[in-house]
């Protein structure tokens, strides 16, 4: 399950590199299944891939954070395709090095900002925001901000943004039933629901796979091979999870998941302990 880019799946991506639209040279954006901008946008091409679950043929839509200069492309994106819900894995600044522009306001920051793009104006206004209090006192520092969102023509919007703060870059956060309950919270959006690390790849990847497991599971279908999942989830979103420990860190979070509703038998019980002894050396 190596990750490699066909650039001849991704003649749109090669193309907006001059314009300084894509965050990563060697971060590639297919074709085929794209976001692509419309109405009175001047341009059509946003580094975002619409990513489907079995139930769902545009759950997800899978994009890299916000630079400066794709701010309004990413907003208009939002009010185009209704975006109700926002996952923010990353965060602004990691290790020193700009993983993201500040694209939303907050209390402390500016109430409204604007963004423009050739004539077009998109505003997002800051309604409210509170720490997440999860069920399982997780220790996973989550904040959720309400926000207002208009301008283009469109409708005005309202969007539920999650910002997962402590999520590290090419790293997993502690196992538990914290990213589950996000996706329940954002599953009753009608729209996409937007997700985007740095990259929009690894990080992003590894929830996109979650929810396409409890798809499945909710759906009462039988759950398909994991490299099979992956293999699908990477044909809409190119070298979607990005490391073994993200990999591994969707098996232990749906493990868990299963342990903890008493759908493993003794046997399989016993599995898990080993696998979660040994995935706990590997994440140290």
């Amino acid at each position: 399950m190596k990750r490699f880019n066909d650039f001849s799946k991704m003649k749109a991506f090669k193309d907006a590199q001059e314009h300084g639209k894509n965050r990563y040279k060697d971060v590639g954006c297919l074709d085929n299944n794209r976001v692509k901008l419309g109405g009175a946008w001047p341009h059509e091409y946003i580094h975002a891939n619409y990513v489907s679950t079995p139930t769902n043929p545009k759950r997800f839509i899978c994009t890299q954070a916000p630079l400066e200069k794709t701010c309004a492309d990413f907003w208009f994106m939002c009010l185009q395709d209704r975006v109700e819900t926002i996952f923010m894995l990353c965060n602004y600044k990691e290790k020193g090095a700009k993983k993201c522009h500040e694209y939303l306001p907050t209390e402390d920051n500016k109430d409204t900002m604007s963004f423009k793009e050739k004539g077009q104006k998109v505003t997002v206004k800051f309604e409210s925001s509170k720490a997440i209090k999860f069920r399982d006192n997780s220790a996973a520092k989550v904040t959720k901000t309400v926000l207002t969102v208009e301008g283009a023509g469109c409708d005005k919007l309202k969007v539920n943004h999650y910002h997962w703060i402590d999520w590290p870059d090419r790293g997993v956060p502690t196992a538990d039933n914290a990213i589950l309950e996000l996706l329940e919270k954002a599953r009753v959006s009608k729209g996409p629901i937007a997700v985007h690390c740095s990259a929009g790849i690894g990080r992003t990847g590894s929830v996109v796979m979650l929810e396409y497991v409890m798809d499945q599971l909710l759906a009462g279908q039988i759950i398909e091979d994991t490299d099979k999942i992956i293999q699908k989830i990477r044909e809409q979103r190119n070298n979607s999870v990005q490391t073994d420990h993200q990999y591994l860190f969707v098996h232990q979070v749906m493990m868990n998941f299963f342990e903890k509703r008493g759908l493993l038998d003794e046997a399989t019980s016993a599995i898990h302990k080993d696998f979660t002894d040994q995935y706990s050396k590997c994440v140290l």
